[in-house]
Order: C-alpha cells, then structure tokens, then sequence
C-alpha cells in the first residue's frame, strides 16, 4: 500500500473512493488549458473519467492524488494493461500546470511499477500538445506501435469511438530501468 509523500506545501497519496468527485473536477479543470491549442477546443466537451474506471484503477492498480495546501491539485491513475504499467489519465489543475506536478506524480508511479515488477508504462496522448508527447519525451517516453497489445489496442479503439482522437494520437512507453527522481523538474 503507498503511504504518500509528503512536503512543506504538498501531499502525494492514495485516491480513495471518495475523492472521486474532485477528481472527475480536477480533469475537467485540467481540460480547459485544452481552449487555446488549434484544433483541441473539443477537449474541453469530452467527459471524465467515470465512477466505474476510478474503482477499476484502485482495485487493480494505483490511483494517486497531489493535494496542495490541503486542496486537490492533480491526479494520476494507472493500471495493468498487457501486462505492463498502463496511464490512464493525468490531470493537474490549471492553476498547478507547469510547476512539476506532474513529474512528481509520474515518478511516484514509477517506482510503483517497479516495485511491482512492471519493467514498462505506456500511455496514450495527442501527439501535437506541448504538455502531452513532448512531455513525456523529456522523460524518457517513445512513441511506438502497439502490435501484439491487445488491451491497448481496446484503449485506443474506445478513445476513437469516444471522440477522443479527434486530433492526432500516439501510443508512448517508457521502460522502466530507473524511476524519475521525485523532487526532479
């Protein structure tokens, strides 16, 4: 069980069931940076995460949460897909975006993965977003096709059938020989 980690200002910790709704809050707040990117407005409209996904991730894999001064501030959720790592879906608020956040909750899931014997994350994410692709290029990420994955290959179908694909997506992983450092930007 992750225990959190804990700073001056911030605190990293298991999702619990009831911290659901500020989640499904947090990741359409996150969105709205989604108005000013051409052709990504659409972001904006799609819907979170359900009740039902959040259960699933903390049931089988790990859901965390960042609060900063006592409020939400981001979120990860990531589960076994193919039998590695799998991203589901990162938020961080507005207000929080650009100050590494996201790193933090990335490198935590890391070393999860790790811990678990996952030796590889993937994720999916829109190829064209400075704070998608080439974000996780900075971190070790690379696009890649994924023949032979077929859980992926269902979470790239349902993000097409979802609407989510409205812009160019790809498929990243990283293997996970060291994690990100914690405290690293």
């Amino acid at each position: 069980m992750f225990r959190g980690v804990r700073d001056a200002t911030s605190l990293i910790r298991a999702a619990r069931a009831d911290d659901v709704a500020s989640m499904q809050a947090l990741e359409k707040n996150a969105a709205q940076a989604f108005v000013f990117v051409p052709n990504h407005a659409f972001c904006v409209h799609l819907p979170v995460r359900t009740a039902s996904e959040h259960a699933q991730v903390q049931r089988t894999g790990i859901a965390l949460i960042m609060e900063i001064w006592g409020r939400p501030a981001g979120f990860l959720l990531v589960l076994p897909i193919d039998g590695r790592a799998h991203i589901l879906e990162a938020a961080v608020a507005l207000a929080h975006q650009g100050h590494g956040c996201g790193r933090r909750l990335l490198a935590i899931a890391e070393t999860w993965a790790l811990q678990r014997g996952f030796a590889e994350m993937t994720l999916t994410t829109f190829r064209d977003v400075s704070w998608n692709a080439p974000f996780y290029s900075r971190l070790g990420y690379a696009m890649f096709e994924p023949e032979g994955r077929p859980e992926l290959r269902t979470i790239i179908e349902d993000e097409v059938a979802g609407g989510v694909a409205q812009a160019p997506r790809v498929a990243m992983h990283k293997i996970l020989d060291t994690p990100l450092p914690r405290n690293g930007r």
